[in-house]
C-alpha cells in the first residue's frame, strides 16, 4: 500500500476518536452565541448540566468504547422544552451506549415555545437534519447507514416520534446535498415519553410549548403522535416507570397499541418503579436500571445477520 493510500486508511480509522465529545454543528455557518447552562448537580464532582436559549443547534458525538456494533443513536434529551438534559438524558446515556459498542449524537437543539409554529418547525427540522447529518456521514463513523435509531426522552420523545412518523415532512427548505438524504430512523426508542397531546394523558406544559395555550380538539388529534403511526414508523422501544407523576404511562400504552395495529415490531417494558426522568437508572437500585441492557439486546435483534 502507497504511502498516501495508508495516510487516508489511518484518517478514517481513527476520526471517531479524533472527533470525540466534539460539538459538530447541523448547520452550515452558525456560530452560538446565547446557549446558556444551569448545573442541577449540588455535588461538584458530578455533572448535571442542562441546556438553555439554544441558538445555533449541534450535536456532541460519543463514539464506541466497546467493539464497534457499526450502529448509531441519535439522542434527543427532555426537559420539558424550558431547558436540555445534557448530561442525565444525554452525555449519561451515550457513554453506557458507548460501552455497548454504539456510536452517539447527543442533539442539542432549538426548543419550542410560546406555541410557535416557527419554533416548532425548527426543532423539528433540527431533528431531521441531525438524522441526514449522521447518515450522509455514516462511513466516516464506521456505522451502517441501515442502524442508525432515533432515542428521545420526555419531551424530547415527543420530537423523537415526529421524527419517525413523519421522517421526510418538508419542515425547512434544503441548505445543501444531505438534505436529500432520508431521515427516517431504522429504530425509535421512546423513554418515559410525552407523545399524546390528549387532556389526561399528556403533560400540559410540553403541550403548551409546542402548541400553545389555546389548541383545538383538531389540533389535539392531528398532532398527537399514537395518531400518526403508519406502516413505515420504524420498529420501536418503549420504557417507562408506571409511577411517572410527570408523563402517564398511558403515553406509551396508547403508542404501543397504535404500533401493534400497524404492525409495526414493538417492545414495551413498563417498570413498577422509578418514577419520571430515572435517566440511565444507575443511581436506582431498581430495575428500571436495566432498560439500556433491554434496549441494545431488542435492537441488536433487529440486525440481520
Amino acid at each position: 500500500m502507497k504511502l498516501p493510500q495508508l495516510t487516508a486508511l489511518l484518517f478514517l480509522l481513527y476520526l471517531p476518536a479524533v472527533f470525540a465529545n466534539k460539538e459538530i454543528p447541523i448547520w452550515p455557518n452558525e456560530v452560538s452565541v446565547n446557549n446558556k447552562f444551569i448545573n442541577f448537580s449540588k455535588n461538584p464532582a458530578i455533572n448535571n448540566r442542562a441546556v438553555t436559549n439554544v441558538d445555533s443547534p449541534e450535536m456532541i458525538y460519543v463514539p464506541p468504547a466497546g467493539k464497534n456494533n457499526h450502529s448509531a443513536v441519535l439522542i434527543i434529551p427532555g426537559g420539558g422544552f424550558s431547558y436540555i438534559m445534557q448530561d442525565a438524558e444525554g452525555l449519561d446515556v451515550a457513554k453506557v451506549l458507548s460501552q455497548k459498542g454504539y456510536s452517539s449524537f447527543v442533539l442539542i437543539y432549538r426548543m419550542p415555545h410560546g406555541g410557535s409554529e416557527v419554533n416548532r418547525n425548527n426543532a423539528f427540522s433540527d431533528a431531521q437534519r441531525a438524522m441526514r447529518m449522521i447518515r450522509g456521514n455514516a462511513a466516516n463513523y464506521h456505522i451502517a447507514a441501515d442502524q442508525i435509531g432515533v432515542m428521545g426522552f420526555s419531551a424530547g420523545a415527543f420530537l423523537a416520534a415526529n421524527l419517525s412518523n413523519n421522517a421526510d415532512a418538508t419542515n425547512y427548505s434544503a441548505v445543501d446535498k444531505l438534505d436529500q438524504i432520508p431521515a427516517r430512523p431504522d429504530f425509535s426508542a421512546l423513554i418515559y415519553p410525552v407523545l399524546s397531546l390528549k387532556d389526561g394523558v399528556t403533560h400540559v406544559g410540553t403541550r403548551t410549548a409546542m402548541y400553545g395555550k389555546d389548541i383545538s380538539e383538531a389540533v389535539i388529534d392531528q398532532n398527537s403522535q399514537e395518531n400518526r403511526v403508519s406502516d413505515k414508523t420504524p420498529p420501536t422501544f418503549l420504557a417507562q416507570a408506571l409511577d411517572d407523576g410527570t408523563a402517564s404511562p398511558r403515553n406509551s400504552l396508547l403508542m404501543f397499541d397504535a404500533l401493534r395495529k400497524n404492525k409495526v415490531k414493538v417492545e414495551m417494558h413498563l417498570f413498577q418503579q422509578g418514577g419520571h426522568g430515572f435517566g440511565t437508572g444507575e443511581k436506582k437500585n431498581i430495575p428500571a436500571k436495566n432498560w439500556l441492557t433491554l434496549f441494545s439486546d431488542w435492537q441488536a435483534s433487529l440486525v440481520k445477520p
